[in-house]
């Protein structure tokens, strides 16, 4: 049987969902390295081996396969949100560190959901803005939730949850996205626990409230 032929047969023998889920990982490899506005739908077929009329049966709009690149980064088979399942049960520190060691070590392993979420952000595509309506939204909400509940048992000041929920996030992803993105790796070595450890004890120091009171009578004082 020739090379042709071999190849033919696997292609038919392909299911949808796997027609599907190839389609998708070809695009969002393309997507992270080259831009939406630099990837068209044909080269998406050609490195796929499939007709463009194949992409737009499975994806009517863009809007869908933006969709259906989300949950393959970032939901597990039941579609649930991977980063919230793993701190399901957890509080305090415990929650905090395992969302900053889960954050720092899929982008060391895979950069191409934050490639993605830049490129679209600068390019004006949907994508970013989908991302943050779904996974993003759920987890500052997630993170707001776990501060509020600090702030209720005292360990926390009476402060604006979901601010505070994004200051932790953007220190974890910015110094993941510098580390990994743009080369600080190269000069900046930490270990992903130490790295993630550190900006635990950063927050929480900051976040308490014998910290904060301490930060209000020295404004005051002066």
């Amino acid at each position: 049987m020739s090379v042709t032929s071999v190849t033919k047969e696997k292609k038919i023998r392909l299911s949808a969902s796997e027609r599907r889920a190839g389609i998708v990982a070809v695009a969002s490899g393309l997507f992270a390295r080259k831009g939406f506005s630099g990837t068209t739908t044909r080269e998406i077929a050609e490195k796929a081996d499939i007709s463009e009329a194949t992409i737009f049966k499975h994806f009517a709009k863009k809007e869908d396969l933006y969709h259906a690149i989300i949950d393959d980064l970032c939901s597990d088979d039941s579609g649930k949100f991977i980063m919230i399942e793993r701190i399901k049960g957890m509080d305090g520190r415990d929650a905090f560190f395992e969302v900053a060691r889960h954050l720092l070590e899929l982008h060391s392993k895979d950069t191409t959901l934050p490639r993605l979420i830049m490129y679209s952000a600068l390019e004006g595509q949907d994508f970013s803005e989908i991302f943050l309506r779904s996974r993003g939204m759920e987890m500052l909400e997630c993170l707001s939730g776990l501060i509020k509940g600090l702030v209720e048992e005292g360990r926390f000041e009476d402060v604006d949850s979901e601010l505070s929920a994004r200051a932790f996030l953007g220190m974890i992803v910015h110094y993941s996205i510098s580390q990994e993105i743009y080369g600080f790796k190269k000069h900046f070595k930490r270990s992903i626990d130490e790295a993630a450890g550190r900006f635990v004890d950063i927050f929480f120091d900051g976040m308490t409230a014998r910290g904060m009171t301490t930060k209000k009578k020295t404004k005051k004082e002066s």
